[in-house]
C-alpha cells in the first residue's frame, strides 16, 4: 500500500509498504482522510521529545472498518466510518494505575511511534473506536480529534463563565479551544496571531483577535482586565517571546496551559508563577471520554459554529510533504486534510 513515510527527520518519501496486519483485539482500518496536526511538524522536524524514525505521521484519522476481530460481536459493523483514538496505553505503568493512560509512561501514538494516517490502511483496538454519525461530512467528522484535545484543555482549565482568557497563537489548536472556551461561557476570549490572513479567519469564526505586530498584549491585558490579569492564559505557538510571557498576562490566582510538545528549553522565571501564585498545567492528549465528547460537540454544532470552515485546505495523500511544507511555512489558513484515497 502507499504510505507517505518519514525515513529520517526532514526527509519524508511515498513509498510502497506492506498492509498492517490486526492483532487479536484489532480492527483494520481503510483510511479516508488524515489531519495534518502542528505535533506533525514538531515529530518532522525531530524536536519531538520520543518520536521515533521512520514511521508514518498522522494521529487524527478518519476512515471505514475493513475487518473486525473474529467472533466480534459489539456494537461496530463493517464499512462503518469511524474515528480513532491514536492512544496506545501499557495499563500497567504509575500513570495508567493512577487512571492516566493518556500521559502512559510507556505510550505510544499512531503518527507518532508507529504508522498513522498518512497511508491507505491502519489498524487500531476495536476500544478505540468512535462512530461518525451518517449525516455528518467527512471534512467535518476529521475535526472529532483535534476537539477532543479541546474538550481535554476544558477539563484541565475549568474555564468558568466569565472568564477573560488569552490565546497565544490563531492555527487550530488556538481556535478550538476559542470556540469551546466561548461555549463553555467565557467573557472574552482573545486570539494573539501574527499571520495576517490566518488572524482574519479567525476573525470571521466570530472570535476576537489581535495582531501582536500592531498590539502590545500587555497593553491589550492592562486595558481588557483594568490591569489584574486574565483569568486563564493559554499558548499554542510554541514561541519563546508567547511562553515568556504568560506568567505576566495572567492574574493572581490564574491559571496558565501550555500546549507545547517541544525538547526546547527556554529561560522560564519560575518565581513569576510562585509570586502571583499561578497554576501551571501542562497538556497533552485526552480520555477516551473527552475523545467521545469532543466528536459528538462538532456533530452537535458544526452547523450553528461554521466548524466545517476550518478545513481550508485539502491534499492528496501524495502531496503529504506539501502539506508538511505548508504548516512549516504557515502557508495554511486552518486545517490541512489528506485525502488518503487519492
Amino acid at each position: 500500500m502507499r504510505a507517505a513515510v518519514l525515513k529520517s527527520w526532514l526527509n519524508m518519501e511515498m513509498c510502497d509498504i506492506p498492509m498492517p496486519v490486526p492483532a487479536e483485539n484489532e480492527a483494520l482500518i481503510k483510511i479516508k482522510l488524515a489531519g495534518v496536526c502542528g505535533s506533525d511538524m514538531t515529530v518532522y522536524r525531530g524536536k519531538h521529545m520520543t518520536a521515533t524514525v521512520p514511521v508514518v505521521l498522522g494521529h487524527e484519522i478518519l476512515g471505514t472498518i475493513e475487518s473486525l476481530p473474529e467472533g466480534y460481536e459489539g456494537k461496530f459493523k463493517l464499512g462503518q466510518r469511524v474515528l480513532m483514538n491514536p492512544i496506545i496505553s501499557c495499563g500497567h505503568c504509575s500513570a495508567c494505575k493512577h487512571g492516566l493512560p493518556w500521559v502512559c509512561e510507556n505510550l505510544k501514538l499512531l503518527g507518532i511511534h508507529v504508522n498513522g494516517g498518512y497511508e491507505e490502511y491502519t489498524t487500531v483496538a476495536v476500544d478505540k473506536l468512535v462512530a461518525v454519525r451518517d449525516e455528518t461530512p467527512d471534512d467535518v467528522a476529521i475535526l472529532g480529534e483535534p476537539f477532543a484535545v479541546g474538550i481535554h484543555v476544558m477539563v484541565n482549565s475549568k474555564v468558568q463563565k466569565g472568564d477573560k482568557i488569552f490565546i497565544s497563537g490563531g492555527a487550530t489548536v488556538g481556535l478550538y479551544i476559542a470556540i469551546l472556551a466561548k461555549a463553555a461561557g467565557a467573557e472574552r476570549v482573545i486570539i494573539s496571531e501574527i499571520n495576517e490572513p490566518r488572524r482574519q479567519f479567525v476573525e470571521s469564526m466570530g472570535i476576537e483577535t489581535i495582531n501582536p505586530n500592531e498590539v502590545d498584549a500587555m497593553d491589550l491585558m492592562r486595558e481588557v482586565t483594568d490591569g489584574g490579569g486574565f483569568d486563564i492564559v493559554y499558548d499554542t505557538s510554541g514561541a519563546a517571546s508567547c511562553i515568556l510571557q504568560m506568567p505576566d498576562l495572567c492574574r493572581c490566582g490564574g491559571k496558565l496551559l501550555s500546549l507545547g510538545l517541544s525538547g526546547d528549553a527556554y529561560q522560564f522565571i519560575i518565581g513569576k508563577v510562585a509570586f502571583k501564585e499561578i497554576t501551571l498545567v501542562g497538556n497533552r492528549l485526552y480520555s477516551q471520554e473527552d475523545f467521545e465528547e469532543g466528536v459528538r460537540f462538532v456533530e452537535d454544532n458544526w452547523q450553528e459554529l461554521h466548524l466545517d470552515r476550518m478545513v481550508t485546505d485539502r491534499l492528496t495523500l501524495s502531496e503529504a510533504e506539501k502539506a508538511v511544507s505548508m504548516m512549516i511555512n504557515g502557508d495554511n489558513i486552518c486545517k490541512i486534510i489528506l485525502d488518503c484515497e487519492k
